[in-house]
Parts: C-alpha cells; sequence; structure tokens
C-alpha cells in the first residue's frame, strides 16, 4: 500500500490489436505445356502457331487454344504455368493456387511462396483433375481461381474462361505431306466428332461415322464442303480450313477428305497411311461403281469382245461434271467401215453420293484412301474394305476407261458442241489397280 509522501509511477496499459492481414491475387497468365503445336491458317494461306511462341495462352488481352490428352490417355501430360501477382499483409511463406471448373471436372494446382508486400510468381501447376473422355472446350470454361495462405483463402481474379481441347491419346506427327501440326480448326472437329469416347476403337468409331452412314458417304457433310463441286476443288488440307480457301464454293477432293480423317485420326494418336489406288498402264480412267451395265453386253468392237461403250459425255463443271448426249459414231466392226451405230452397255447412274456431293463424277485416274487398323477407309464415298486392292476393286469400280472417241458434231437445244467425247468401258476383272503406299504418321 502507498504510504503518503511516496512516489507514484504513472503506467498506461493499451490492448494491441493484431495488425490486419490483407491478400489480394491475380492471374495474369497461363501457359500450357503439354508440347502439342497448334496452327491457324489466316486469309491468304500463312499459317501461324498458336500462341506464337513464347507467349501466354491466356491473359487478360488474349485467349489461345491448347490441347491436352485426356486423364488416364496414352501419353498424357499435365503440366501448366500459372503466373500470379500478390498483395498482402501478414501472410508470408507457402500458398497453394488452385484452379477449379463449377463441376470439378478440371482442376488445376500447384504450389508456390508468397512474401513481400507485392510481387509475383510462376507456379509450376498440375492438372490433378482432367475429363477421362475426349472433350471439346473450344468455346471457353470458366475456372474459379483460389489462393489459400497463412489460414486464409482468397479468390484470385483472371484466369478464365479457357480454351481447351482433351484428345483420346498423344497425337502422332503429321507426316504424309508438308502442313503443320496441328491445325485448330481440325482440332475442333476431331474432339468434337469423338467426344465422349475414350480408347481407339470408339474414337476411330465417332470419327468414321461423319465420313460413313454404314452404307456409303454422308450426304450432306457435318463440314458443309461438298466432293467435287467443280473441276477446281481443294487438293490440300491447309486450303481446305484456310478462312478465304473457297472450300465452300469450289468442293473437297478425294486428298483433302482423306487427309482430313487423317489428321483427326492423328490427332488422337492413331496410326494410319495413305494410299493412293491409281490406273493400270493400259487404261486411262478408272470408273466409280455408279454404272448400270447391260445384262448381255454386246461388244462394239469385234477386235474387243469384251470392251463395251459407255456414252457420249459433255464436259461441265458443275455435277456430275459430265453430262451424257446422244452419240453420232458409228460401230468399227474391222473392216475399215463404219458399221451399225454405237450399242451403250453402261450406263451412268445419278451418282454414288460422296461427302456431302449426292451426284459424283464418273472415274478418276488415281484415289486417295485411308489405312487403318489393316482395313482401307475411303473416305469420299464411306466404305470399309478388306486391305486388297482386288477387293477394293470389285466393290468400288464398275469398270475402266480405256480410250476415247471424238463426235463429229453433238446438238444440244440451240447450241452446238463439237467434239464431246465417247468411253469404252472394260469390265473390272480384266484390270488391276496399281497401290501406291503414302505416308504415314
Amino acid at each position: 500500500m502507498t504510504q503518503l509522501g511516496e512516489p507514484v509511477h504513472v503506467g498506461v496499459v493499451t490492448d494491441k490489436k493484431p495488425e490486419a492481414k490483407v491478400l489480394a491475387v491475380a492471374v495474369v497468365g497461363i501457359t500450357f505445356k503439354s508440347g502439342i503445336k497448334l496452327f491457324e491458317v489466316a486469309k491468304g494461306g500463312a499459317a501461324s502457331e498458336v500462341p506464337p511462341s513464347g507467349t501466354p495462352h491466356w491473359t487478360s488481352k488474349a485467349i489461345h487454344p491448347a490441347v491436352y490428352v485426356r486423364e488416364g490417355g496414352r501419353g498424357e501430360t499435365k503440366d501448366v504455368v500459372v503466373q500470379v501477382q500478390w498483395s498482402q499483409k501478414g501472410h508470408d511463406g507457402s500458398a497453394k493456387l488452385e484452379g477449379r471448373t463449377r463441376d470439378g471436372s478440371i482442376v488445376i494446382a500447384g504450389d508456390f511462396s508468397i512474401s513481400g508486400q507485392r510481387g509475383k510468381a510462376d507456379v509450376n501447376c498440375t492438372f490433378t483433375k482432367k475429363p477421362d473422355k475426349v472433350t471439346n472446350h473450344g468455346g471457353g470454361i470458366t475456372l474459379r481461381w483460389t489462393v489459400k495462405a497463412g489460414g486464409t483463402t482468397a479468390e484470385a481474379a483472371g484466369g478464365s474462361p479457357l480454351r481447351l481441347y482433351f484428345v483420346d491419346a498423344k497425337p502422332r506427327p503429321i507426316g504424309w505431306t508438308d502442313y503443320k501440326e496441328h491445325y485448330v480448326r481440325v482440332v475442333d472437329w476431331a474432339t468434337r466428332w469423338a467426344a465422349g469416347k475414350a480408347g481407339e476403337k470408339d474414337v476411330l468409331a465417332a470419327l468414321w461415322s461423319k465420313f460413313s452412314d454404314g452404307k456409303g458417304a454422308q450426304v450432306p457433310h457435318v463440314t458443309g464442303f461438298a466432293y467435287w463441286k467443280t473441276r477446281r476443288c481443294i487438293q490440300r488440307l491447309d486450303k481446305l480450313v484456310q478462312p478465304d480457301g473457297g472450300a465452300y464454293k469450289l468442293g473437297w477432293s478425294c486428298r483433302a477428305i482423306a487427309h482430313t480423317f487423317m489428321e483427326c485420326l492423328a490427332l488422337h494418336g492413331i496410326q494410319c497411311k495413305e494410299v493412293i489406288p491409281n490406273t493400270a498402264a493400259d487404261t486411262e480412267m478408272f470408273l466409280v461403281k455408279n454404272w448400270d451395265v447391260a445384262a448381255k453386253p454386246v461388244p462394239n468392237w469385234s477386235a474387243h469382245p469384251d470392251v463395251y461403250y459407255a456414252g457420249t459425255w459433255l464436259s461441265v463443271d458443275s455435277p456430275p461434271l459430265n453430262r451424257p448426249v446422244l452419240t453420232s459414231l458409228k460401230q468399227d466392226p474391222g473392216t475399215g467401215k463404219p458399221g451399225p451405230a454405237l450399242r451403250i452397255d453402261m450406263r451412268k447412274r445419278s451418282g454414288v453420293p460422296a461427302q456431302g456431293q449426292p451426284l459424283a463424277p464418273l472415274g478418276f485416274s488415281n484415289h486417295w484412301i485411308v489405312e487403318v487398323g489393316g482395313k482401307l477407309y475411303d473416305t469420299s464415298y464411306g466404305g470399309v474394305h478388306p486391305n486388297s486392292m482386288t477387293d477394293y476393286a470389285n466393290a468400288s469400280l464398275s469398270g475402266w476407261l480405256l480410250g476415247v472417241l471424238n463426235d463429229t458434231e453433238v446438238k444440244t437445244g440451240w447450241l452446238r458442241k463439237a467434239r464431246s467425247m465417247a468411253w469404252y468401258a472394260h469390265a473390272i476383272g480384266k484390270h488391276s489397280l496399281i497401290r501406291y503406299d503414302g505416308a504415314s504418321n
């Protein structure tokens, strides 16, 4: 007890409040490390890598697509680098970054360290969860990003939406021509067409269903392209996906169709090979199987009892690219003097439907098809055949063009057309296709 006259020391007692904690984080860049290069073709035909080398796939100003192998797929990769910036007080130390879709189908996570009031870091992340089937998020998918540090969980701004495609297996290289690999437009097709599938068998079946209804080609085709719409149809895949390439106006060729299917396969890690059937040395063209042959054909040339006449044709630029007209030609009985009028023993139907094209051309001097899993896929006409040129020819061809004669004059309405062509057709069993194996992946 203080006695009267003793000095008193006055002290101030305060409740010291802890300093307020602050944590604000933003995602400013995302770079996907799948190792799968993508290319876009611009107007004019220039192909450029997306994103340009060293550029993030996502920033606040640009969003570029990326491709990953699905969860559990062969050759799967998971690496992602996410760049973050922060402003904080009281959260120095370890932190965890996570990005998650609303349904939890995609989760990206990684650890990093926070220090200082302001800073940034490149966070090495991985997909801790991905779709386990082929998936197309080319239109963008939203992720919610959070950061946990010092007992606090804060939402991170930015980092969404993302353009992501998930293929079935590690893509195989494109080896059949000097194309870039892989074109974004084909990636979009390949993942939309096989969406929800997993495993080579089911993915192949899903892709092929876009080229065949089980009996023949898909007409119309899902791409909107039409087979041999004109004689100037698109031959190359890169021109096919070019915005001003003219594919809708000009149509696509057997080569362009085959290469489209092949790149779709390659993107899902499926091995394939281009096969080019060609005419035999003593023929000019093979005729696709859209001809009716008379039950008892009568040869027009006594010296060639197995050669039949297939009518006279005018060249046009619209399907079926040739049109039948009457003929003034006479038979050649081998005496040097004209015989009776030629008898037409083979007549072309309106056309076997090809991809997007109900009126297919008459025939070709060569063709492009695809070998997959020991079978031949005729991507133009939607047929699957044994890996044999004989079997393929028997199922796909009606005859051979051995040569042409010229009419003296053909009158069609008010217009006179001189020197249209008469076709000789030959029984298919007398010749064989020449097979050229192209490149494989």
